[in-house]
């Protein structure tokens, strides 16, 4: 891929040239003769995920169990309050797409937003921002299992949570250590099961709501009506609601950091990346959204069953089941949220691996960690997080089940503290290109409404952080313990970080406060970049496909 002209400006990398535009994809090239010797890749595992690999993989990350069960909680705040605060949060999602957009297509590498915060922020911040979603990853998996566990007693409540664990551990084991395409294959169809089972319960909605149930009960929008739209009166309770609804959807919704942390290993990713980003409305669109409004729809927000069931029967499709007198249905829903949760857990366990595998890369953990296999795959790294996954099996006692939920409830601000490291990091991003003289001729891919997406997503996640425990501290309710579970995971990053940057400043002389930004580094890794999507355009072009290879490019 060659190129006829150079930028303008004297501040621009004299081998920077502009974008070619390719299938209506744009991918800027580089003339790599002057590129810098050092770069980025050169730890890369290798690039065995293709398109339609990472849209179902990110598609498989965002439909989780929390769609068709969690749901039920902030729905007995009413329906058009639980509307509210997904539409609220998905904006906020949809932001930090955009920011990753950008930067993902620029440097397209293990860690994602971790690697960003590194080279962006501070490398104390990278540091901490790695170990703590680490962490927060490898505790999900330990609840994902907690959570089949509750699946399974639908259908054989005296199966000991052993079994359950020791066979998803396993699987856990065959899919994620030996090579990516293992992984991606399996998210991708699994993904397409997803898919049909979230579209098949809207569809079940929209039939019997009309009628086609065995009592033929045109219920239509009736628990819109009655109870109504809001369980409450108030404008205090309905705010409340709504409130409620923001923080299950901020712990809920996810999709770009799983897209962030497998850039890495995305073949082609100038090409790839961009759709696989630009996708993520609609995603949030239809699972999220279109969840939140089916989900009203099924149950009303005063039935028993939402205020005071747990697992599989506080589904609001499950409800409505029961309700219409369906039998089968609600079998086959658990089997497939059984799965669902199988391949959430192994998004899971591949996010905390490739966080684990950076933060050997980077220096903030021990070398052993970045050993890959004859793949590329950092199999050490699959391990160890698969050993921690172990932690599960602390829900065989009633006392360690006090503990595994300690260790749950310890990292849900880990989320926001990610989301608030993403958008700092791409406002000194561009702050860089800003001082380097880089416009944006210079991004392979432009995210929307920058820079105020950034600094929308940079607002609500801190204000969701700050006030996701607000109840704690009415009168009378304040406990130790409820403090602790929330913002634990925000004093954890704090400490983690000013030890890290005591050590690098006491050691190696680093600066006490931050990268400026006429310091920070556009030219490492580019020219490579850049020299890798030429090869990966041409093998495009030239690879013969089949038609149905033809019609999955298509698609995905």
């Amino acid at each position: 891929m060659s190129s006829s002209s150079v930028h303008t400006s004297s501040n621009i990398p004299d081998y920077a040239t502009p974008k070619d535009v390719v299938d209506g994809v744009q991918v800027q090239t580089f003339d790599t003769a002057e590129a810098p010797a050092e770069h980025i890749f050169s730890n890369h595992a290798q690039r065995g995920l293709k398109m339609r690999h990472l849209q179902l993989i990110a598609i498989s990350g965002a439909i989780g169990s929390s769609v068709f069960l969690s749901i039920g909680s902030p729905l007995t705040g009413g329906p058009l309050a639980l509307l509210i605060g997904v539409i609220l949060w998905s904006t906020v999602v949809w932001a930090i797409s955009n920011c990753l957009v950008e930067m993902c297509t620029l440097f397209p590498v293990e860690g994602g937003f971790v690697y960003y915060a590194t080279r962006f922020l501070d490398p104390s911040l990278g540091f901490s921002l790695g170990w703590n979603y680490f962490l927060c990853q490898v505790s999900l998996i330990c609840g994902e299992f907690t959570s089949m566990n509750v699946l399974v007693a639908y259908w054989a409540p005296d199966l000991t949570p052993a079994v359950i664990i020791s066979v998803g551990l396993a699987l856990l084991l065959f899919v994620q250590v030996f090579n990516v395409r293992v992984y991606g294959e399996t998210e991708f169809w699994i993904s397409i099961g997803k898919i049909f089972m979230i579209f098949g319960a809207f569809i079940f909605t929209f039939i019997t709501m009309v009628g086609g149930n065995p009592k033929h009960d045109k219920y239509g929008f009736r628990f819109w009506k009655d109870p109504g739209p809001f369980a409450d009166s108030s404008g205090v309770d309905r705010a409340q609601a709504i409130w409620h609804a923001v923080q299950w959807a901020a712990y809920g919704i996810v999709g770009p950091d799983y897209i962030a942390l497998a850039a890495g290993e995305v073949q082609n990713p100038r090409r790839v990346l961009p759709k696989a980003f630009n996708s993520t409305i609609y995603r949030i669109l239809g699972f999220y959204v279109g969840g939140a409004f089916f989900a009203g729809i099924n149950a009303p927000s005063n039935d028993p069953s939402l205020l005071g069931s747990t697992g599989a029967a506080k589904s609001p499709y499950i409800i409505n089941m029961d309700r219409l007198g369906i039998p089968i249905l609600p079998s086959i829903l658990v089997a497939g949220l059984l799965i669902s949760l199988f391949s959430s857990t192994s998004s899971m366990a591949f996010a905390a691996s490739r966080t684990l595998y950076l933060l050997g890369l980077e220096g903030h953990a021990p070398r052993i960690v970045t050993r890959t296999n004859k793949y590329g795959l950092p199999y050490v790294c699959v391990l160890i997080t698969l050993a921690l996954g172990c932690l599960s099996f602390m829900a065989l006692g009633s006392g360690s089940a006090t503990v595994l939920s300690w260790l749950i409830n310890l990292t849900a601000a880990t989320q926001m503290i990610t989301w608030i490291s993403i958008a700092a990091s791409y406002l000194r991003f561009r702050a860089g290109m800003r001082a380097h003289g880089l416009g944006n001729e210079f991004l392979p891919a432009r995210g929307y409404f920058q820079p105020w997406s950034a600094w929308w997503a940079l607002f609500w996640a801190p204000f969701a952080l700050i006030f996701s425990g607000y109840y704690i501290f009415a009168p009378g309710t304040f406990t130790v313990p409820d403090f602790m579970f929330t913002y634990a995971a925000v004093f954890i990053f704090i400490v983690l970080s000013i030890g890290w940057k005591i050590n690098m400043v006491l050691r190696y002389g680093q600066k006490w406060f931050g990268i400026r930004a006429n310091e920070m580094d556009f030219t490492t890794g580019v020219a490579e970049m850049e020299e890798m999507t030429a090869i990966a355009e041409e093998k495009w072009r030239t690879e013969k496909k089949s038609r149905l290879d033809k019609i999955v490019d298509h698609i995905f």
